[in-house]
């Protein structure tokens, strides 16, 4: 069975946000609008963060799906106040080819919860 998950949960400075499951474009506004307010309590306080992005067991419903959650999570005011952003995804071919083309110092990508946690904690 595939269970939806699609919170936002803070943690000190990080912001941890799941998008899992069988997911709708009605998941994926859902989750945004979660996912927003929680950046922008930070942005608010002139606070940046550390964003861990759940993307393990992710199966969108039509491939308009994933261009939406792009368009959403890409915007230019959230991902600027971002320190560091980690993501969590399945074992396989799209994880080998971002871990292997990533310049980013500031992002990560792995299917090791422990580990992403770890080097954001550590990330300053």
């Amino acid at each position: 069975m595939n269970v939806k998950n699609i919170s936002t949960t803070i943690s000190e400075d990080i912001i941890i946000t799941n998008l899992t499951g069988f997911i709708t474009i009605a998941d994926v506004n859902t989750w945004f609008n979660s996912f927003e307010k929680t950046c922008y309590s930070f942005i608010r306080q002139g606070k940046k963060y550390k964003l861990l992005v759940n993307r393990k067991g992710y199966t969108p419903e039509h491939f308009s799906v994933q261009k939406l959650w792009k368009d959403k999570f890409f915007s230019k005011n959230i991902l600027e106040n971002t320190i560091a952003v980690a993501f969590l995804l399945e074992e396989g071919d799209i994880l080998i080819h971002l871990e292997q083309s990533n310049t980013k110092d500031n992002a990560m990508f792995s299917c090791n919860y422990d580990q992403l946690i770890d080097w954001l904690t550590k990330y300053k």
